[in-house]
């Protein structure tokens, strides 16, 4: 893996996340707390993106099926809730998620110099 460059300091607006490039690979990243985090931009539901998804306390919301993933880790805090915004009874939740289990996005290591954002990639 190599060391790429993905955002400065200054491109990362409070409460939103920025969609980078690092070596083809799609992702994202944001400011949680005083820490700068990066994840794959690829829901594993069905591999859609999720940089228009609502971003809120360190969590992403998929903007096609609800789920949510920690911005600093990947980790899967939950699974295929909504249709395009559209709250889903439980029954509905099982058929969306097409018998997929819940699953987290890829995480990578954000490291800092001056204000620059890197990530191995």
């Amino acid at each position: 893996m190599a060391k790429v460059k993905i955002a400065t300091t200054n491109d990362i607006s409070a409460g939103k996340v920025l969609k980078a490039s690092a070596n083809g690979k799609s992702v994202i990243v944001a400011k949680v707390g005083d820490k700068h985090c990066a994840i794959a931009n690829k829901c594993p539901h069905f591999g859609l993106p999720l940089a228009k998804g609502k971003f809120e306390n360190g969590v992403i919301t998929c903007p096609f099926h609800g789920s949510k993933f920690e911005v600093c880790t990947g980790k899967n805090v939950e699974w295929v809730d909504s249709f395009v915004g559209i709250p889903l009874p439980n029954v509905a939740k099982k058929m969306i998620a097409m018998g997929k289990a819940p699953t987290d996005v890829q995480s990578f290591t954000v490291t800092q110099e001056g204000n620059d954002l890197f990530i191995d990639a």
